[in-house]
């Protein structure tokens, strides 16, 4: 299962590529939400490709997909959680920063974890118990988090959430807090590509609220299976309906400062 989603996440990112580099005019870009919160046709062609293909190949599996989703998360035995365009606004401007992002649980555990990274040319994937890797142009090595161990020393990233616009709670406050705490906070617009880069080493650490499995699963894998630890803000272990996350590099302070740093944040809110 592994193989066919490493494979699946690498056909649907071409799929997108191909969309990304022809370009879409204005017409083309429709909204969900709001004026934040896009849709294009490629989003929804690569959603057909990934579900029509696990359909076929594992007809008795459920399917969550953030494009064909209806209602919460299934409660199956055997479930394919699937971003087909993580990062749509970067991916709609041209930026080079989205990913796909494929994953599998049974009974409520993540099993594997795949994201691929289509502009870079690079496909992360994890499953449990083996291991967190990277492929690009042929070579594979394994992933391994970094060692910063204080705060101050970490490159963060966060994002933030399209309901930004209509509630105080937006992550505006700890991203306030933690930029003048730590060497930078950054905004890359893909939690898909936050978590890997967790995984990879290049970040320290993430946090963000209010997105969904599909965004997070395959990241979940990277970063505990590269030796990170992954919470929510309470710092109780992550799951499937979290709505909230804190993906470190492992190291106590660095986690421990984040989860504090975020409370006291968060604290300064008016809701």
């Amino acid at each position: 299962m592994l193989n066919f989603a490493i494979d699946l996440a690498c056909r649907a990112g071409e799929l997108t590529l191909g969309y990304q580099r022809r370009g879409f005019a204005e017409d083309e870009i429709r909204t969900k939400l709001n004026h934040v919160d896009l849709l294009t046709e490629a989003d929804l062609a690569s959603d057909r490709l990934i579900t029509e293909a696990i359909r076929a190949q594992y007809p008795e599996h459920a399917i969550y997909s953030e494009e064909s989703a209806n209602g919460s998360l299934p409660d199956a035995e055997w479930l394919w959680i699937v971003d087909p365009v993580d990062g749509t606004t970067n991916f709609a401007h041209g930026a080079p920063l989205y990913g796909v992002n494929i994953g599998l649980a049974h009974n409520g555990v993540p099993l594997l974890g795949v994201t691929c990274d289509p502009s870079a040319g690079r496909v992360y994937w994890a499953e449990r118990g083996r291991g967190a890797w990277m492929r690009q142009n042929g070579s594979e090595r394994r992933l391994s988090v970094s060692q910063t161990s204080e705060l101050r020393r970490c490159l963060l990233a966060t994002g933030f959430p399209p309901s930004r616009l209509s509630t105080a709670d937006n992550n505006l406050a700890e991203f306030g807090a933690l930029e003048l705490q730590v060497h930078g906070v950054r905004r890359l617009g893909a939690a898909s590509i936050d978590l890997a880069w967790v995984a990879d080493g290049i970040l320290d650490g993430y946090w963000e609220a209010r997105l969904k499995a599909w965004d997070w699963l395959p990241g979940y894998l990277l970063v505990t299976e590269a030796g990170g630890r992954v919470s929510d803000y309470a710092g109780n272990p992550w799951q499937l309906t979290s709505h909230t996350m804190i993906a470190s590099n492992g190291q106590p302070a660095v986690h421990a400062a984040l989860m504090e740093e975020i409370a006291r944040a968060r604290a300064t809110v008016t809701r």
